[in-house]
């Protein structure tokens, strides 16, 4: 994949995140402050959780080492109706 930002080739990888799933929110939900960030609505998850390792891996992750930035195509992996 070639970066968007500079145009070089990427490097293809994938997250692995420690504990909690990672999700997406919409602006408006991300920018809360206060006791409001707590709650969210409409939130997207991606990658698969083992229980057991406490882990969640996260495909499709794409290196920059000029630009030192990660895009990623992520699916999602809840199907939260609007």
């Amino acid at each position: 994949m070639k970066c968007p930002i500079c145009d070089k080739e990427m490097q293809e990888g994938g997250l692995i995140i420690d504990g909690v799933a990672p999700g997406w929110i919409p602006m408006e939900q991300f920018q809360k402050k206060g006791v409001k960030r707590i709650v969210h609505t409409n939130l997207r998850s991606i990658g698969k959780t083992n229980i057991l390792l406490g882990q969640t891996k996260v495909p499709n992750a794409f290196f920059c080492g000029n630009c030192n930035k990660i895009v990623g195509v992520f699916d999602i992996t809840n199907n939260i109706d609007d």
